[in-house]
Parts: structure tokens; C-alpha cells; sequence
């Protein structure tokens, strides 16, 4: 077997290798990112016996407020439009924890 003959099954290995190893990033990847986000709750058998029982997405509670020092250096930006969601179950306009 001539040399050339051997480098070019072992390019041709080495490419099935990487092909492999990128397919198992692009598979891991994907997963991640089906995992981003928050997905809702199981509300079977969560409303004391209401029907029907779904999950829905509401405001979570405000945080109280805490006393700070004023610092007109301070970089911060005091007016977020940040509104933190959780999940809930709700049935006839009554609230449960999922």
C-alpha cells in the first residue's frame, strides 16, 4: 500500500471523527437551548377539586423596600423595567401553588 494510500484513510477518519464530535456539540447545544426559559407547572389535582386547573404566569410579590444611602455617583438604574413572573395555578379566580 502506497503512503498516499494510508494518509487518505486516516484524513478520512479523522474527518468522520470531527463530523462526530460536531454533530455531539450541536446535539448539546440544542438541548441547552430547549432548556431556556421557564415552562409551566403540573396543576392536575392542585385547586382542591376546581376544574379546570391551568397554570398561568403572575407578577411575583414586590420586595420590600430597604433603606439606603443616597449616592448620586452610584451607577445604578433605580427604574428597571424588570417584572420578575411566577408560576401559579388558577381556577375560578383563585390562586394556588403549583
Amino acid at each position: 500500500m502506497s503512503y498516499k494510500i494510508i494518509l487518505l484513510k486516516f484524513l478520512f477518519k479523522f474527518y468522520l471523527f470531527e463530523i462526530n464530535i460536531t454533530n455531539s456539540i450541536m446535539n448539546l447545544v440544542s438541548a441547552e437551548k430547549s432548556r431556556l426559559g421557564s415552562t409551566p407547572p403540573s396543576c392536575h389535582n392542585k385547586c382542591n377539586q376546581c376544574h379546570p386547573c391551568m397554570a398561568v404566569q403572575v407578577p411575583a410579590p414586590p420586595r420590600p423596600l430597604r433603606a439606603t444611602r443616597f449616592d448620586p455617583s452610584s451607577p445604578g438604574n433605580n427604574y428597571s423595567n424588570y417584572k420578575p413572573l411566577s408560576w401559579k395555578c388558577r381556577c375560578n379566580n383563585h390562586l394556588y401553588n403549583p
